[in-house]
């Protein structure tokens, strides 16, 4: 949460920076309401907000075109190269990534590829396309290449905001790259373009976010999630160990053609929602550290069964950082709706679907090796990454049911 997209050019000091981006699952057309701002909260009426948030819509998985993923407001195919030109503005996070300014003034955060450690350009397209198919909300991320003008060489190198102690003008850009950034014209591809979700953050302060034990307040009854969706939403994270899940990663918002004004000139939020804001560090073996095997991994996957306790349907999710970081959702306990409303979701998916998936991540440039019995060593195909989401998949549609989970949690099985 804490990297962020703008509007066309003009930038303020003290600004947030926000994307101009596609709302997926709501309407794109003009609205009224598209001009209004939603003032910042007070806590209690956070609060209130997010026990009427919502979580997921039904939505026809089978109808869901995961090679081209959804509408936006960029109209790119997977692989297009597109053109644009370096903002040298600071950014937080582990993860290699710039933003780059479009012919028509739009700021879009760009991730590219620099080693093998973190591969959210491959992560990201996955963790949304999927969430998106099964109807929860999420970012639009789009695989293409980037021609990066005015851009170092290595720009991550130079925008880290971890890393580097920056000189800023009164628009908060960088005032100027040493010589050896070799600024210039680069190609980065892969690359993945973030499309924000056309949603205004509901936010005492800039990245506050939700932690998940929060959930426990969402009120289905106020119109909020329930149980149910929220357990699936859960169980999802844990089907694609979504291991970097501490409160900053995810948001709560109001989609613009939910903001309202009342009679008294007071802007509200008819329908806010809650949603995962960051989904890179997905589809490896999650853990203490997500290293090369931590995230987009064949192996570290499969290695990661759904269930820590099948029987009590505890799910197994290992959380970066373990006690040393804020992580916030650790091996939840599902609920049989929950199970039965994603596995529902899930069984939808075709193959055909789900190779789709892989293939507009562009997996197959990974070149992962795995293990090829007598004949040695050989490199992970997009079938076998098909193959073990459908056996993954299984686990959870193929369940017995979560009858037992209070049998269970009397005998000490407790979340």
């Amino acid at each position: 949460m804490n990297d962020v997209v703008t509007k066309p050019p003009s930038l303020t000091p003290g600004l947030s920076l926000r994307a101009v981006g596609a709302l997926l699952l709501f309407p794109l057309t003009a609205r009224a309401g598209d001009a209004l701002k939603l003032p910042p909260p007070t806590s209690e009426e956070r609060i209130e907000y997010l026990r009427r948030a919502r979580v997921w819509d039904p939505t026809d998985v089978s109808a869901k075109d995961l090679y081209n993923g959804p509408d936006g407001t960029l109209k790119l195919a997977v692989d297009q190269e597109i053109t644009c030109d370096f903002v040298p503005k600071p950014l937080g996070g582990w993860t290699e990534k710039f933003l780059c300014r479009l012919e028509d003034g739009r700021i879009f955060k760009v991730k590219y590829v620099d080693g093998v450690r973190f591969k959210e350009v491959y992560g990201e397209v996955l963790g949304t396309r999927l969430f998106w198919a099964l109807g929860f909300y999420a970012d639009r991320m789009l695989p293409v290449r980037v021609t990066c003008r005015g851009c170092p060489k290595e720009p991550w190198k130079y925008v880290n905001a971890r890393k580097n102690r920056h000189h800023l003008d009164e628009r908060g850009l960088i005032r100027s790259l040493p010589p050896d950034a070799e600024t210039g014209t680069y190609t980065f591809d892969p690359a993945a373009m973030e499309e924000k979700l056309d949603a205004e953050p509901i936010e005492e302060r800039e990245n506050q976010g939700w932690s998940w034990r929060s959930l426990t307040r969402v009120d289905g009854d106020l119109g909020g999630a329930t149980k149910a969706e929220i357990d699936a939403l859960e169980l999802l994270n844990a089907f694609v160990q979504n291991a970097d899940n501490s409160s900053e990663q995810n948001t709560l918002a109001c989609p613009r053609n939910q903001l309202v004004k009342d009679d008294a000139g007071k802007v509200t939020c008819r329908r806010p929602i809650l949603y995962v804001d960051d989904l890179g560090a997905v589809f490896g073996k999650g853990g203490f550290t997500t290293f090369y095997a931590g995230r987009v991994d064949y192996e570290g996957w499969k290695k990661r069964p759904v269930w820590r306790n099948r029987r009590s349907c505890r799910a197994r999710l290992d959380s970066i950082g373990g006690i040393f970081r804020r992580s916030t959702l650790r091996d939840p306990v599902i609920s049989e709706a929950g199970r039965t409303l994603l596995a529902l979701q899930m069984e939808q998916l075709s193959d055909a679907q789900i190779a789709d998936l892989f293939r507009a991540a562009r997996i197959e440039r990974l070149h992962q090796m795995i293990s090829d019995g007598a004949s040695g060593r050989r490199e992970v195909t997009l079938e076998d990454w098909v193959e073990l989401f459908k056996k993954k998949r299984d686990e959870i549609t193929n369940h017995p049911g979560c009858t037992a989970q209070r049998r269970a949690n009397a005998s000490g099985d407790l979340p």
